[in-house]
């Protein structure tokens, strides 16, 4: 693990508390990520307005041809005084799981051993000018992935104090530190005056990068790549608009990342088991508030990456659906949350470490691979065959475990995960999205009850490709019957939508998202112009003062509905671009026989790309977490290039 961080040099009191190391909310630091394409290259400028009033940049770029090396530059520039100092720590750690890991510095390289790479150094190459001092720390850390720890604890020790101007204490390592026989962390710190430039290399011993190489020439190379394939992924996003669009994508790709180690499940007893050396690639929706991932979120984000980078959406799929649970009970259920190893653990509170089996989220990740076959038929058809054993255990585990005893057709969420006048829950990936307040046997939840039947008619699809005959007439049948159970007990004649089902006749009756999903998610019929409740779903959607907003999208709720942004504006009344999405989709199958649909989605795509554009906040380039639902402002996490970011596919109308 390789990382840097840094803090204001000279500062009188409380240094350690401003030492920016893990992106956190707290820090209030903007960020944005310029360009990226995270195997090759990327830039990240963290934008310091708070404590230090200094823009750092942090850039990489792997050599031509090569996965085992990477060149990394940290540039740094006060946003006031061009003399301003600033210490800047690089560090390269090793689990301490790994018995045979070291990681040790000297002034000018870390180098040291993992079970993984092998042998590996981290280099200093290249100064802009020289650092005002240069001092260096080995030791031991439980905890590698916390810097900020070791840089207080050493300096706390070995505190040197200069009289200066402004009697200001100078924050630095001790020249040497005493060996230790097990460490597993080094870290070299360069205590620079702005504007400065630091490149480092991390390579193997064995095969440094070239003398010849040139850090600008390779990015400038990288960079012209992603443009070029930018083009040709999205061939109709506006020029006018790429530059949005490729930032856009760029913030995404920077969430990358790989988590590796211990994970917890907690069974209905309050067992918690242990799972040992999992692990996962996933990106992730927000670095400073987000960085964990989610099963609900990564299959949209996956949306995007496979027609990016079909490779890397297969290998991150895959590693999703071996994170399932094999056998008994509980046999194909994969955590919502993912808190695998100590440095995630470190970024979310205790309670959230275990899974509580039998919660999930929505199963759009079935979705996305269905489009994702249906556009790379050959490789989707070769991996299809590999997982759908797999997938065939999750879809049991769904059909087992979330449908009404009795009834195999009807489905609702578990529980309620909030309480008090309108209920809500985590599960349906709409957390606090009102449903009845109690948690009645009866209830079938509209929502679920339309993806249960879309999940079947994609399994459907699933067994046919694969030559699966039995699965596929089982498949044929619970669609059907799914479908039918919706039509029949979760439209709600009276107000001419559908809503959750609370059974004899009666609804929880909200307006919002719910009482037009069969329609977004294509499941009413498509042959026909005479579906008497396409027009009505239709009318909700056109109605500004329902779900319309006119200049930014559907609201999750009606402005008029008794839950609207009750006790919040989350699901109840924001603009979520995924919904949006996923509605704008299912809507263009309705074209041919519904005219005024066109006129719609033409209107709401304009409005949504618009809005976007107009709230993305250029300086720091972040798009927003959701919009308001009256004034279509941005707020909440940001920038938050989850599933935000397909707006990429809303302009390439895909």
């Amino acid at each position: 693990m390789t990382g840097f961080c840094f803090h204001e040099h000279l500062h009188s009191h409380g240094f350690f508390r401003k030492i920016r190391d893990v992106m956190k909310s707290s820090d209030k630091i903007d960020y944005y990520v310029p360009q990226a394409d995270s195997l090759n290259y990327g830039s990240v400028t963290l934008v310091d307005t708070y404590y230090l009033n200094t823009n750092i940049t942090m850039e990489y770029v792997k050599p031509s041809d090569r996965n085992d090396a990477v060149a990394i530059r940290i540039k740094g520039v006060s946003r006031t005084d061009k003399e301003y100092l600033v210490s800047v720590y690089s560090y390269a750690s090793v689990s301490v799981n790994d018995e045979s890991g070291l990681a040790e510095a000297s002034a000018e390289k870390i180098q040291g051993y993992n079970a993984d790479y092998k042998d590996f150094q981290l280099t200093s190459q290249y100064q802009s000018k020289l650092p005002v001092t240069t001092s260096y720390v080995s030791a031991h850390s439980d905890n590698p992935y916390r810097p900020s720890d070791l840089v207080s604890s050493h300096i706390g020790k070995h505190k040197h104090t200069y009289q200066l101007p402004n009697e200001t204490i100078t924050a630095q390592f001790p020249r040497q530190e005493n060996s230790n026989t097990n460490i597993n962390f080094g870290m070299i710190q360069k205590v620079f005056e702005t504007p400065f430039e630091w490149v480092l290399y991390l390579e193997p011993p064995s095969n440094p990068i070239s003398k010849d190489f040139d850090f600008d020439t390779q990015f400038d190379v990288a960079h012209q790549n992603f443009v070029a394939k930018f083009i040709s992924t999205f061939p109709h996003i506006d020029a006018a608009n790429r530059e949005f669009a490729q930032q856009t994508l760029s913030s995404l790709l920077f969430g990358l990342s790989y988590f590796r180690g211990e994970r917890m499940i907690q069974f209905p007893n309050k067992t918690i088991v242990t799972y040992h050396d999992a692990e996962l690639y996933s990106f992730i929706p927000n670095k400073p508030s987000f960085p964990r991932p989610f099963f609900w979120d990564e299959a949209f984000h996956e949306m995007l990456v496979f027609r990016w980078d079909y490779k890397l959406f297969m290998k991150i799929f895959k590693s999703w659906f071996d994170l399932q649970v094999n056998d008994g009970e509980w046999k194909g259920w994969i955590a919502r949350e993912q808190v695998i190893g100590k440095e995630a653990q470190s970024r979310c509170p205790e309670w959230a470490w275990a899974g509580q089996v039998g919660t999930m989220n929505p199963p759009i990740f079935f979705f996305t691979l269905h489009d994702f076959v249906m556009e790379h038929p050959s490789s989707g058809l070769s991996f299809l065959k590999k997982v759908y054993p797999q997938l065939k255990k999750t879809y049991d585990f769904y059909y087992n475990k979330c449908h009404i005893k009795g009834q195999p057709y009807a489905f609702k969420w578990p529980g309620r995960t909030y309480e008090g006048e309108f209920g809500g829950t985590l599960d349906s990936g709409m957390d606090d999205y009102p449903r009845y307040p109690q948690d009645i046997d009866t209830e079938v939840d509209g929502d679920l009850q339309s993806w249960m039947a879309l999940l079947s008619s994609t399994m459907r699809d699933f067994a046919y490709w694969t030559v699966n005959t039995e699965d596929y007439k089982t498949y044929v049948k619970n669609y059907e019957q799914t479908l039918s159970y919706l039509r029949s007990n979760n439209w709600n004649a009276n107000m001419q939508q559908y809503q959750d089902s609370l059974g004899n006749g009666k609804f929880s009756e909200h307006t919002g998202y719910i009482g037009v999903y069969p329609l977004c998610l294509g499941l009413e019929p498509h042959d026909t112009g005479n579906n008497p409740r396409i027009p009505q779903m239709l009318k909700l959607l056109n109605d500004t003062k329902k779900l319309l907003h006119p200049t930014a999208g559907w609201r999750s709720l009606s402005p008029d509905d008794s839950g609207f942004l009750l006790s919040g504006n989350y699901w109840r009344g924001a603009i979520w671009i995924n919904l949006n999405y996923l509605c704008l989709k299912g809507l263009k199958d309705y074209e041919d026989h519904y005219p005024e649909i066109k006129e719609l989605r033409s209107q709401v795509r304009q409005s949504i790309i618009s809005n976007m554009m107009k709230e993305y906040y250029k300086p720091h380039g972040g798009i927003f977490e959701v919009y308001m639902p009256l004034s279509g402002k941005g707020y909440f996490n940001v920038p938050f290039t989850g599933w935000s970011s397909l707006i990429l596919l809303i302009m390439e109308d895909i």
